[in-house]
């Protein structure tokens, strides 16, 4: 393909998107899936350029509105060209010389003068009168958050958020192969890697791989799972022949690894409103070899009668705004408001009371959510400490550590020791966003 071309399969995707309900990494795989025929350089080239324009659009918008430009998306793409672009960035001849080919296919792009590019505004991309929710890309109230959770380092984990997401693999024991021997299978393959540091069970591919076209994910030797999210359910130290409950299991990602601590031994009872979710569960469960997980649809406001007292785990993987998950998603943050941040503050809530009452005496409650603003985690958890300090007593996760991480993977600690939760922080850990508590009820 032509540059020019290039930049057409751009201006068709942004089109897509502001005409679509879909997220923007479905658009971008239903627009290649749809065009095969475009080359890997090309979709480097596409793929690049798009995201660049989704992750700094609050920058990319500030620079519109003050250079007097018309908020089209070919301004975007211009842009995009001159701050971002690896191929054109802050060459204003080569610009120009590719905007009058794009000219003659596209009317809109006849309409662009590019006497406002110079080296004065390449050099202010980040320009010192935007407020910082502009400078970070996030919305001021997520902003401030972050800022009181992180004061010595709160830009870092802003930066993160807008970074490329890691891409990491979990080995699947239950099917009788080691990480070490996966390591030597992907190896052979040609994919770069190296084992996760924190998760025993992980391996990080050094870029985006399509592994699920490989016989090695068909046959369910591995699953794509966050080593965040590994380390969190390696965490609850689940036993072969226990019995758990996984409330908001989604498309089942923490069943696999729990069947696999379990050696398939046991029960999980995974419970979620969504059924589709629930139904795309079971191809990965059937391809894992998995086959202790009942599924389990309820309605909005299910009941746990009959379940009171009785799981050894409930695991509760709350509805949350994914704000550790974002560099997946970047457009999510885009649509994310404070309104829905309390609906869902409320949800966690009341799931955490829901669970509580599921377990036995003796058992463990663990909360987690793929977030580390304190809404969502910490502030939860002080909130049940105080409405149930007389049933449950919470865990001190240094333990848990040593007793599942430490053992089989030799890392110690990485986290504060005067506090029994967990925040797996991006910007250090160099993982997704995730908060994990837990606790255990008294006999």
């Amino acid at each position: 393909m032509r540059d020019k071309d290039r930049i057409y399969s751009v201006l068709e995707l942004l089109n897509t998107l502001d005409n679509s309900s879909k997220t923007a990494s479905k658009i971008v795989n239903s627009f290649f899936r749809s065009n095969k025929f475009i080359g890997s350089k090309d979709r480097k080239f596409i793929s690049n350029s798009f995201w660049n324009i989704i992750r700094h659009q609050y920058k990319i918008k500030w620079h519109i509105e003050n250079l007097g430009l018309r908020a089209l998306n070919t301004d975007k793409l211009i842009l995009e060209l001159f701050f971002l672009n690896d191929n054109y960035k802050n060459n204003i001849i080569k610009i120009k010389n590719l905007l009058i080919l794009m000219s003659q296919g596209h009317k809109d792009f006849k309409q662009i003068s590019l006497d406002f590019l110079d080296e004065k505004l390449y050099r202010n991309f980040y320009h010192p009168n935007m407020q910082d929710h502009i400078k970070y890309e996030l919305q001021e109230f997520l902003l401030n958050s972050i800022k009181g959770s992180f004061p010595d380092n709160w830009q870092d984990v802003a930066l993160s958020i807008n970074k490329e997401a890691f891409f990491d693999v979990r080995v699947n024991r239950l099917k009788n192969i080691s990480r070490d021997k996966l390591s030597t299978k992907l190896k052979d393959l040609g994919i770069d890697h190296q084992h996760c540091k924190y998760s025993p069970l992980g391996i990080r591919f050094s870029k985006r791989c399509p592994i699920e076209g490989h016989e090695l994910y068909k046959n369910g030797y591995l699953e794509i799972q966050g080593e965040a999210s590994q380390v969190a359910s390696i965490l609850t130290d689940a036993k072969p022949g226990i019995q758990i409950a996984e409330i908001c299991s989604g498309a089942g990602g923490k069943s696999l690894i729990l069947a696999d601590l379990m050696e398939n031994k046991g029960r999980i009872v995974s419970f979620d409103i969504n059924k589709k979710r629930l139904e795309n569960a079971s191809i990965r469960l059937k391809r894992a070899g998995v086959h202790n997980v009942e599924r389990r649809h309820v309605n909005q406001n299910w009941s746990v009668k009959g379940l009171e007292n009785f799981f050894d785990l409930v695991l509760i993987d709350a509805p949350c705004s994914g704000i550790g998950k974002w560099s997946r998603s970047p457009d999510s943050k885009f649509k994310f408001d404070k309104k829905k941040l309390d609906e869902l503050v409320k949800i966690q809530y009341e799931l955490l009371v829901k669970g509580a009452l599921m377990v036995k005496p003796g058992g463990k409650l663990a909360y987690m959510v793929c977030s580390f603003l304190p809404e969502e985690g910490l502030n939860q958890i002080e909130n049940f400490k105080m409405e149930n300090n007389l049933d449950f007593s919470e865990i001190n996760m240094i333990n848990m550590w040593n007793d599942t991480i430490l053992s089989n993977n030799q890392i110690p600690y990485p986290f504060e020791t005067d506090k029994n939760s967990i925040v797996l922080n991006p910007a250090i850990h160099r993982t997704d966003g995730f908060y994990i508590s837990m606790f255990q009820r008294k006999r």
